[in-house]
């Protein structure tokens, strides 16, 4: 029993050790296992840390490359490849270190930009300036783990011209008839497709806001007379071809099956949106469209920010303070032309400049013309202390100034010293003036006196011919700039002053715009009309520009550089009347605006007297520079000219009489603009041995509104746009008015735009009666902006900008007669000269059988006129990763 008893408890001892055995190695497993997790866990973490730095280093050099982008139009290598100096902070990325350096490489071995079609993203198809480059990104932790990123890179340079319409702000279409144009269409704001007839968009449609079908801009609802039909494709470019036809097809049946009605249903916002307006809340959104309308019905070629990540599309110098329209403004002092605004600049990019401006009372007199040193170029007008006599007061009816000296003919000229010193008085117009030109040493030469020698007078019509068969009465008949035209000083369209080296022969070139003029669209009597409206014209003429540019009229044009542009870009300032703006960047300064804004006035009464005092609170609608205050400091002067009397100094709707005190005096106010005539088809420049569209093209930028007269680089008797001969044109500028062919006669033409007739009955609208006229030019200018319909309007359309078949704006009664026009219809920014408000229909305009059509061409960037702006968008195209443990 004892021993049965011992071998049992031997048994058990051994039991006990194996099982403690058992037991230990079970702990030395766990132990194994559980540092081989930590070990492992470490590594994860280690791993996730070298790919968090790789994509923190992709993201910061990405964003460093779109701001380079955004600094700069076209950065060298240098410019790229600096970028990869600066990865992240180290402490923000957990001690990350980047070792290698970050790399950018192209895959062409070199920086190349080609035209290519871009390939990706909400601007996909629209052909670009594409740069491609490869980032890669190298993230190192302490532990030795690593990550390695790659992103494929394209840099597109967008031609704002590849667009049909294209808007900085909001963006309507309200036209009543049916109205197309074909082309891409993007807004940087909403949409609002609004339509009284049938409204068809030709190819994609991207927003960045929403799209708004139900209201207007200004926050009316939809119905009655806007309640027209729209269609967008399905299919890239489905509506297109019935529209390229030049056919105008009943859209209420269409006959492409993927040209889609876009229905109310569809909008992707159903309240009123917009400045101004009360925003509608969460519940605005459409739950039919990021699950239906944009990804199905329109199989994505409608689209916005919301559904497709639609971002805006600026200038590459846009920065808070600095908007778009700097483009088309002189630079401020100081300013290089090598900086990333100053390089976007039409001023710094032109081979042509014509400048003018007042003379101040000064150190410098000619300051406000350009910087120092001065020149013989630099040529004085007039003094501005040029005084008028009792005599020439009683020969305008004793109320009006009227500066001029008989016995100076308009072919003397005084040039300053090299001090700016005055020189003697010149007729009618004051100021100073410089035209001058880019050689191809790359440095500016004066031929202000060259162009001045061929004059700078008209008869009572404008040429519209160049050279001897071009002016009337065969008067300067090569002249480019024309300042004055005979005198009629009875109004009976007969000049009965005919002598060229009299002062007292010659008129300013003075007509009336009744959009300007009128605080609302109502009727003045009979020649009466608002100082604010009485326009002065420097007029060039563009036939006399080729001839004196090919070297058929003798001068130094065959030696302006083209290369710099593929043709010629004239730019053109008139900054005389200006007053210093104590807003300004640099204040007291002159920047390019009228510094007038007091324009809608609902509160003030019926009739939109100005309301408010300068520093006040704007209206909606009013704030045309964003400053946030009203402006009504560039008044001040407008009135002078025409003696209105100190009472009214600063309120620029005091009437005069427009025929016989508006045609005949100075205008001394901000209402200065410029006025292209002899336009038509054949006779825009081109550069020398160019015939056609590939040998360059013609552009006028302008920091004033424009107004085109007449036919321009097409031919209304053509019709269809056969135009064999055109250029690729363009112009840029504060705001554009169409203006009709010029009647035959002054005394007895009856259809046709006529200065003369314009000021005889300046608020009657069937006075101005047009004729039908084309226009073959890519224009980008501003709009007005949008506000609330108050209640009372007398139009449904007051508070919007006019919508796009306004953009382009006309002062005539086109009733009965067709507005040809081909180009590309770009807004960039708010008027800031021509500030008065969109009004229709009764004393400023009557719309005109608009055919309107996207120029193809454009998409070809070799076509593009001269200085056309680029978009800067960078999509990302490839990505790869690679990672080393530790």
């Amino acid at each position: 029993m004892a021993k049965h008893q011992a071998r049992s408890q031997g048994f058990v001892l051994i039991a006990a050790l194996l099982l403690l055995f058992l037991l230990s190695g079970v702990a030395v497993g766990v132990m194994m296992l559980t540092n081989s997790e930590i070990r492992i866990g470490g590594n994860d973490k280690e791993s996730n840390m070298a790919y968090y730095g790789a994509e923190s280093g992709m993201e910061k050099i990405t964003s460093d490359l779109a701001a380079l982008y955004q600094q700069k139009q076209a950065p060298s290598s240098a410019d790229i490849q600096a970028l990869v100096n600066f990865p992240p902070d180290s402490s923000m990325v957990g001690a990350t270190t980047y070792s290698p350096i970050e790399t950018i490489t192209y895959p062409t071995g070199a920086l190349t930009t080609t035209p290519k079609i871009i390939s990706s993203g909400p601007n996909q198809g629209l052909t670009a300036f594409l740069t491609r480059m490869d980032v890669t990104v190298n993230a190192l932790r302490p532990s030795g783990a690593a990550a390695t990123i790659t992103r494929g890179v394209e840099v597109a340079e967008i031609p704002v011209f590849q667009f049909g319409v294209f808007s900085d702000s909001d963006l309507s279409y309200f036209a009543g008839p049916y109205f197309s144009f074909a082309g891409r269409v993007h807004t940087n704001g909403n949409l609002f497709p609004t339509p009284g007839s049938n409204l068809v968009f030709g190819a994609k449609i991207t927003v960045v806001g929403e799209i708004v079908r139900d209201f207007m801009s200004n926050g009316l609802p939809v119905g009655g007379s806007y309640n027209g039909n729209v269609y967008a494709p399905s299919v890239a470019n489905a509506c297109d071809p019935a529209i390229q036809a030049g056919t105008t097809p009943n859209y209420s049946n269409p006959p492409e099956v993927n040209c889609v009605a876009f229905t109310r249903a569809m909008e992707s916002w159903v309240n009123p949106v917009g400045p101004g307006l009360p925003p509608g809340g969460a519940s605005s959104t459409s739950p039919n469209w990021i699950n239906t309308t944009a990804p199905t019905t329109f199989s994505h070629n409608v689209i916005n920010g919301r559904s497709d990540g639609v971002k805006k599309l600026v200038l590459p110098f846009v920065q808070p303070g600095v908007g778009q329209i700097e483009i088309i403004r002189r630079p401020q002092a100081g300013e290089l032309a090598t900086s990333a605004l100053g390089s976007s600049r039409l001023y710094n990019q032109a081979n042509i400049r014509v400048l003018l401006a007042d003379v101040c009372a000064c150190a410098q007199p000619l300051s406000n013309l350009h910087p120092p040193p001065y020149d013989a170029e630099d040529v004085i007008l007039t003094p501005a202390s040029a005084a008028p006599t009792a005599a020439l007061l009683a020969q305008f009816g004793g109320n009006a100034v009227a500066y001029a000296n008989p016995a100076l003919p308009d072919a003397n000229w005084v040039t300053p010293t090299t001090d700016g010193a005055a020189g003697t008085p010149f007729p009618l117009i004051t100021g100073a003036i410089r035209v001058e030109y880019l050689n191809a040493a790359g440095n500016w030469i004066g031929v202000t006196n060259q162009w001045l020698g061929l004059g700078i007078g008209r008869g009572l019509m404008p040429p519209t011919a160049p050279g001897p068969g071009g002016a009337a009465a065969a008067v300067n008949q090569n002249a480019i700039l024309r300042l004055q035209e005979f005198a009629d000083t009875n109004g009976d369209g007969t000049a009965d002053r005919i002598a060229p080296g009299t002062g007292t022969s010659w008129y300013p070139i003075n007509f009336y715009d009744p959009r300007e003029g009128g605080v609302r669209d109502t009727a003045l009597a009979g020649s009466q009309c608002n100082i604010n409206g009485i326009m002065n014209a420097v007029e060039i003429d563009a036939g006399n520009l080729k001839n004196w540019l090919s070297g058929a009229t003798p001068g130094s044009g065959n030696l302006v550089s083209t290369g710099n542009v593929n043709g010629y870009l004239l730019y053109f300032s008139d900054r005389r009347g200006m007053l210093p703006n104590p807003r300004a960047a640099i204040p007291n300064t002159q920047n390019g605006e009228f510094g007038f804004e007091d324009v809608v006035n609902v509160a003030a009464s019926a009739t939109g007297l100005p309301n408010g005092v300068d520093g006040g609170v704007a209206e909606a609608g009013e704030d045309v520079d964003g400053n946030g205050v009203l402006d009504t400091w560039g008044a001040a002067n407008v009135g002078v000219g025409f003696r209105i009397g100190v009472a009214t100094a600063g309120y620029p709707y005091v009437a005069v009489n427009c025929l016989t005190v508006g045609r005949a005096n100075r205008v001394t106010g901000a209402r200065h603009v410029l006025r292209l005539i002899d336009g038509a088809l054949g006779n825009l420049p081109l550069p020398l041995g160019a015939t056609g569209l590939n040998g360059g093209g013609f552009t006028v930028a302008s920091e004033n509104p424009v107004y085109v007269l007449g036919d321009y680089n097409s031919n209304t008797a053509a019709g269809a746009w056969v135009d064999a001969n055109h250029a690729a044109a363009g112009i840029l500028a504060d705001a554009v008015t169409l203006l009709s062919n010029p009647v035959a006669s002054v005394s007895t033409g009856t259809a046709g735009w006529n200065d003369e007739k314009d000021m005889a009955n300046p608020t009657t609208m069937t006075n101005r009666n047009s004729t039908t006229t084309s226009y073959r030019v890519a224009i980008a200018a501003g709009k007005n902006l949008t506000f609330p319909n108050p209640t009372g309007a007398n139009s449904n359309d007051w508070g919007t900008d006019g919508g796009v078949h306004n953009f382009l704006r006309y002062i005539e009664d086109w009733s009965g007669q067709t507005l040809w026009y081909e180009g590309s219809i770009v807004s960039l920014y708010t008027s800031q000269y021509a500030t008065g408000t969109f009004k229709c229909c009764g004393t400023v305009y009557s719309p005109p059988a608009r055919n309107y059509s996207f120029d193809n061409l454009f998409l070809n960037p070799a076509d593009l006129p001269p200085g056309t702006p680029r978009f800067t968008d960078i999509v990302n195209l490839t990505y790869r990763q690679d990672f080393t443990p530790n």
